[in-house]
């Protein structure tokens, strides 16, 4: 099966009037402090996004093309107080365009567990950064393993159960400290799930958070391209990496998502990294120097 980062980054080499991926940043609530995750560093913006504006934004993709939906940005999107409001708006809105949860499975149980069966969610991605308790808990602070071994296994046995599939995918984050699990991680998971990963550390969050792990060069900027990220308070940022809003390219709120994407700023930097000119934008600079 071709990786869900290939086809991504072949489909961003043409240029797009509207983005073709969205990442919608429904709530910054989650029950896990991970060591590589800035999600507790983030103060300034609402915890929830507001229902109206996530409407808004919904509405706006409606016959746009769009092919990747993630309700889900620097957050736990099963921890977001109505998550299953969203995944019903988004499947009767925009039938055609596949749901991504992006989960660390913690809450993935009752009412949740069926709200996404029910609704156009196609792709499930699971983060679970360790093969063994220790080195799990290590990473995943605040979750228990069992829990989430249990949950993830349940939703496994859900789906075959059931005639509308789902694609499942498990992705490791490499720390220094799980890098030596990775092996044995591949082969556990690789029987159960459609899709492994092995995703390296990027760095976000800065002092106290695991430091990048590889220069995020050897494989491309695949990010800004045609997916858009809209963060709690509406801001429009143009890679999930820009956690602090370092690059702002217009609010949501305020403007229309389209207007936003064929802006001057946001063309430009679209234009740069194709050239694989990182300098203009804070956000890009950032990444290059491993500052997020």
């Amino acid at each position: 099966m071709v990786s869900l980062q290939r086809r991504t980054t072949d489909s961003m080499l043409s240029k797009n009037s509207f983005p073709t991926s969205l990442l919608v940043e429904t709530s910054l609530r989650c029950p896990a402090d991970c060591i590589f995750c800035p999600n507790k560093k983030i103060e300034s913006r609402p915890r929830d996004m507001p229902w109206e504006l996530f409407r808004k934004i919904v509405d706006e993709c409606r016959g746009r093309g769009v092919e990747e939906f993630y309700p889900f940005l620097n957050g736990e999107p099963l921890a977001c107080p109505f998550i299953e409001d969203a995944l019903d708006y988004v499947s009767r809105t925009l039938p055609d365009t596949p749901i991504h949860i992006y989960t660390n499975g913690y809450l993935l149980d009752g009412d949740k567990l069926f709200s996404i069966l029910r609704s156009n969610v196609g792709y499930m991605h699971f983060s679970i950064d360790g093969l063994s308790k220790g080195v799990y808990e290590q990473h995943r602070r605040g979750l228990v393993y069992e829990q989430v071994l249990r949950n993830i296994m349940g939703f496994l046995l859900r789906c075959q159960q059931q005639e509308r599939e789902i694609v499942t995918r498990v992705v490791l984050t490499l720390t220094p400290l799980n890098e030596g699990e990775v092996e044995a991680f591949r082969l556990f998971w690789g029987s159960l799930v459609d899709m492994v990963e092995v995703i390296p550390c990027d760095g976000r969050g800065g002092e106290g958070r695991a430091p990048a792990h590889l220069d995020f060069r050897q494989s491309g900027c695949f990010h800004a391209l045609s997916r858009a990220c809209i963060l709690s308070d509406g801001s429009v940022v143009p890679c999930c990496k820009d956690w602090a809003g370092y690059t702002v390219l217009g609010n949501v709120a305020e403007d229309s998502l389209e207007s936003i994407w064929n802006s001057r700023d946001y063309t430009r930097l679209r234009d740069d990294l194709r050239k694989g000119i990182y300098s203009n934008f804070e956000v890009c600079r950032r990444c290059v120097e491993g500052a997020l």
